[in-house]
């Protein structure tokens, strides 16, 4: 089956197109978004620790990594079924259990690729500060300027390296696009839901094959079962935290820079009304400038989020549907089987039951006991009658 957002349509969520009026900026959004990109991160916005996207490996699973953690999910929900419904322990083991699958499903080289060149950038962003405070200090700059202008190569073939490996998940995307997943808030949160996307969906598929091969083999079939409705809740999983950590953490942070921006702002303008240096006054329309930048910066980026927020929620609910008719398709299978099971087992049993025959008692033949009677009755018979 195909699952339920198609990668090509969840890459566009990222890949999102300039606005006119940033065209006209020369680059200005550009400059924007790296510099916004590097304020997300001094802010903290980004993957919290433990997150799907930080415990992802740098490689995509293989099929027995795979199958062994969804097979630990889905004996853990067995285990909760099992026990107590209201046993927070057992659905706290579960909820664990699926986020750790989801971590293994969400692993793809491209994640490799996508740290290395956030690392690349974060390091362009440190050698431009030094340069920067090389010339503000009086100091030669031209060592470390050679140095930006390598790292700045660097940062370019780690694009294109990273461009490719997306390309292994089915994803075709610009170089320019493939920055904008690096200096997104949560380009590395999309990244593990793409990942997963194209993981389950090439372990659905060998998982069919083996079915085709195996269709009158019972335990394939509840193996198979099983293990595809654990996949969609391993969707499920990895979707619902994207948009939790949208709602949750990106939107508002993004909101409190937004804020302090506008107060900024406010301050500038009231400054500004009162000031007749010409300097100061320089440097506060430059401040206004950069703060409607900013400003402009961050709706785009609310926006950006806002329609990943909706078009992942509906897939959300899509993936909620599908998987409650694959949990009842597997509980169906299971029962069915079972009852043929106990079927076979009955005739079986029940033939064995009717071919038996009771043992049969050992001839009595009583032939001494034969002979006394005999002799007894003789001398009986001899004896005179009164």
């Amino acid at each position: 089956m195909r699952f339920i957002l198609p990668i090509i349509a969840l890459a566009a969520l990222i890949a999102y197109q300039r606005p006119d009026w940033v065209r006209s900026m020369d680059g200005g959004l550009r400059d924007a978004a790296s510099r916004f990109g590097d304020l997300g991160a001094m802010a903290g916005i980004g993957p919290e620790r433990r997150s799907t996207a930080e415990r992802a490996p740098a490689r995509e699973p293989d099929r027995a990594s795979a199958l062994h953690a969804l097979g630990r999910v889905a004996e853990a929900q067995q285990d909760a079924q099992a026990a107590d419904i209201q046993d927070p322990t057992a659905r706290d083991r579960v909820q664990a259990l699926l986020r750790s699958a989801a971590a293994t499903m969400a692993g793809s080289e491209a994640m490799g690729e996508l740290r290395r060149m956030q690392d690349a950038r974060a390091r362009l962003a440190e050698l431009r500060e030094r340069v920067a405070a090389a010339r503000i200090g009086g100091g030669n700059a031209t060592e470390l300027e050679a140095q930006l202008s390598q790292a700045g190569t660097e940062a370019k073939r780690l694009t294109d390296d990273f461009v490719a490996k997306l390309a292994g998940l089915g994803v075709q995307i610009s170089g320019y696009a493939a920055q904008n997943i690096g200096i997104s808030v949560n380009g590395d949160d999309v990244l593990a839901l793409l990942a997963a996307y194209a993981n389950v969906e090439k372990l659905e598929a060998e998982l069919r094959g083996s079915v085709a091969q195996s269709q009158e083999n019972e335990a394939v079939l509840r193996r198979y079962y099983t293990i595809h409705a654990t996949l969609l809740a391993v969707l499920e999983t990895v979707q619902s935290e994207v948009v939790s950590r949208i709602d949750n953490i990106y939107l508002p942070r993004l909101e409190a820079i937004d804020r302090e921006t506008r107060e900024l702002r406010q301050d500038a303008q009231a400054r500004l009304r009162t000031l007749r240096d010409a300097g100061l006054r320089t440097s506060l329309e430059t401040n206004l400038r950069t703060q409607e930048l900013t400003t402009r910066a961050t709706d785009l980026y609310r926006r950006h989020l806002q329609e990943q927020r909706g078009n992942l929620t509906q897939a959300l609910d899509r993936t909620r549907a599908a998987r409650g008719v694959a949990d009842n398709t597997a509980r169906t299978a299971t029962l069915a089987m079972d009852v043929a099971g106990m079927m076979r087992n009955t005739d079986r049993d029940f033939g064995a039951v009717m071919g038996l025959r009771p043992p049969l008692v050992v001839p009595f033949e009583g032939e001494a006991l034969r002979r006394e009677f005999e002799g007894l009755s003789r001398r009986l018979g001899q004896q005179p009658t009164s």
